[in-house]
């Protein structure tokens, strides 16, 4: 369906330029430099029981730690509460620091986006098994062609470029 009216609270390219420069909070100095500042930041915003029952409740929808410490992370950057560079450093241990909140509150939750499941680790495994029982049973050169396959050594003909033609005209002489 196409929409007829046009959208015009969308911002005109080139917005992000018309701001005075220390008007955004990331064009400032952060809140918190140090490490130690930063852990006891998310320590003190972390440590209450109703951000529990909301970090359980974002975890509930599939959400992964590593997402939610990301979001957190770059959410504060934005505010201007601490630097990129330090956000990585506190990485670590806020994704330590919300799973056990979730191990406290009884919620299980992923670290990572996807957990591979115990089948198909399990086919992976036996594929593997399976290759290297072939690959004992052949020397380097045929598991080398094996995996490769087949290499077509012909080299295909080149197209040589068109050759441009002088311009002519008034314009186009030389000097």
């Amino acid at each position: 369906m196409e929409r007829k009216d046009p959208l015009f609270d969308a911002p005109i390219p080139g917005q992000s330029m018309l701001h005075e420069l220390g008007a955004r909070p990331w064009q400032n100095p952060p809140q918190y430099t140090t490490l130690e500042e930063v852990v006891d930041f998310y320590v003190s915003k972390m440590a209450t029981d109703e951000v529990a029952v909301q970090i359980a409740d974002i975890l509930e929808m599939d959400v992964s730690v590593v997402d939610l410490a990301h979001t957190m992370q770059l959410a504060n950057v934005m505010e201007g509460v601490h630097t990129i560079d330090v956000s990585l450093a506190v990485k670590k241990p806020l994704m330590e620091f919300i799973a056990k909140i979730l191990d406290a509150v009884g919620v299980p939750y992923a670290m990572v986006e996807q957990d591979l499941s115990e089948e198909v680790d399990a086919s992976l495994k036996e594929i593997d098994r399976e290759l290297q029982d072939l690959k004992k049973n052949e020397s380097a050169i045929e598991v080398f062609i094996d995996e490769v396959g087949e290499l077509d050594m012909e080299e295909e003909p080149t197209e040589e470029a068109p050759k441009e033609e002088a311009p002519v005209g008034l314009m186009a002489r030389g000097n």
